[in-house]
């Protein structure tokens, strides 16, 4: 999992790897965040994180608008993972 400081572009802003339970705490405490579920549109139907937004790789130039203009506002991007 990554999590972004703010949505600009990547090379200015700090990127870091978040823990599940890290999340829960700023969902608990209503943080200003946006989840962006990066797996297929096929696994994300089959159960996600609540509010997340889908945006698997392969759409992230069109989909690109979903993401929060406000530079102030977490975006944590999740997928599967690896074994």
């Amino acid at each position: 999992m990554l999590l972004l400081s703010c949505a600009t572009s990547l090379p200015e802003r700090p990127v870091e790897d978040v823990s599940a339970d890290q999340i829960k705490a700023l969902l608990d405490e209503k943080a200003p965040l946006v989840l962006v579920d990066t797996r297929t549109e096929y696994e994300y139907r089959k159960g996600h994180i609540p509010t997340a937004e889908s945006i698997p790789p392969e759409k992230f130039d069109v989909l690109a608008f979903l993401l929060p203009a406000d530079k102030n506002i977490h975006l944590i991007f999740y997928c599967r993972g690896s074994a």
